[in-house]
């Protein structure tokens, strides 16, 4: 592999958005989105109108939007602007004005349509939800050196994972760079990792908020190379280990598809575990992930499936090209393909 290079280091932001609000979903079947949504750890907002929202246990006054339709689409998603004023900047570079927001929490709302035709939302002023943390985590784990936990045992309760909010997305798009570039110069993203093939070209990034000294999780959003626009998955954070696990338990007993995991990641190390809604869309729970300040540097990885996880399962067969490709296919797209084939571990082959 040549020296590696950070191909987006020229990129100057618009603004910094500092969190990752909500996801908007069309879908054919509101109610039953609404109940695996529900066994997947989100509680229902009451709100007048014929869609229907989500909240975690966080302060976000909803994470899920679902719009009846007669197709089940990715609309987009929301970010929180730092301040008001970065609406009106980002507003003024795009010839567009902030308007009212009638969602969920009120405030101000600019639209943007990214490369993939997905909406981006910036909002700012929303009046808060009441969190209500639903129990704390537990960090009392007994090791050889040291027995934290003593005359007491785990009982993490039997249910759905308590979610406090989104985490990341990741997409797939066909207009990687631009894409990546567009999103860095919106919105102020970082890049924490990149993959790149052995000719030095890069096929998968995580992006995290650049949020100065406070850190920040690994990745907000990643993007990845691919044939045509998609949502890949959209991710929650839970309270820890104990809550992954039972919340799988949970699922399971009712009845939806479970996915991928438990495991943990290696880019990230979060513990995570995939589920598939209704729709098809993929839906992780994580717990335990990295966070960085924004003076952390860049890290370069070799694209290939062995570094997306430590330890668990390999990705399931729907995670990976389907190959083989035709010969007219790009030499790069090729290399790709390639190295996401190759097994990742020499005992899954």
């Amino acid at each position: 592999m040549p020296q590696p290079v950070n191909p987006f280091a020229d990129i100057a932001p618009i603004t910094r958005a500092d969190a990752l609000a909500y996801v908007v979903l069309e879908r054919r079947d509101v109610a039953t989105q609404a109940r695996f949504l529900h066994d997947f750890g989100f509680t229902a907002v009451e709100h007048s109108g014929p869609n229907v929202y989500f909240r975690g246990f966080g302060e976000q006054p909803y994470c899920v939007e679902l719009i009846p339709s007669e197709r089940d689409a990715f609309v987009g998603f929301g970010l929180v602007a730092v301040e008001s004023g970065d609406l009106d900047r980002l507003g003024a570079a795009h010839g567009l004005a902030p308007a009212a927001n009638s969602k969920p929490g009120g405030g101000r709302v600019l639209r943007l349509v990214d490369p993939n035709g997905y909406r981006v939302d910036l909002v700012h002023g929303f009046t808060p939800a009441k969190a209500h943390v639903p129990r704390s985590a537990i960090d009392n784990g007994n090791t050889p050196w040291a027995k934290k936990r003593v005359n007491d045992g785990v009982r993490a309760p039997l249910g759905p994972s308590p979610v406090r909010g989104l985490g990341h997305l990741v997409i797939q798009t066909p207009l990687f760079e631009q894409t990546v570039r567009w999103y860095m110069t919106n919105f102020g993203y970082l890049p924490s990792d990149l993959l790149q093939t052995a000719s030095g070209v890069t096929g998968l990034g995580f992006f995290r908020f650049n949020r100065g000294d406070k850190p920040a999780d690994h990745h907000a959003l990643a993007i990845a190379f691919g044939p045509t626009p998609a949502i890949l998955h959209i991710s929650t954070e839970t309270i820890d280990t104990d809550a992954v696990g039972q919340g799988q338990n949970y699922l399971r007993a009712q009845g939806w598809r479970h996915f991928w995991g438990i495991g943990r990641h290696i880019l990230g190390s979060q513990i995570f575990d995939y589920w598939k809604d209704p729709a098809g869309d993929e839906w992780e729970h994580y717990a335990d992930g990295d966070v960085m300040t924004a003076d952390y540097p860049v890290g370069f990885h070799a694209f290939d499936r062995a570094g997306l996880w430590a330890w668990g399962d390999d990705l399931p067969a729907s995670m990976r090209p389907a190959g083989p490709l035709p010969e007219a296919a790009p030499p790069v797209v090729r290399e790709m393909v390639d190295a996401l084939l190759a097994p990742p571990r020499p005992w899954l082959d």
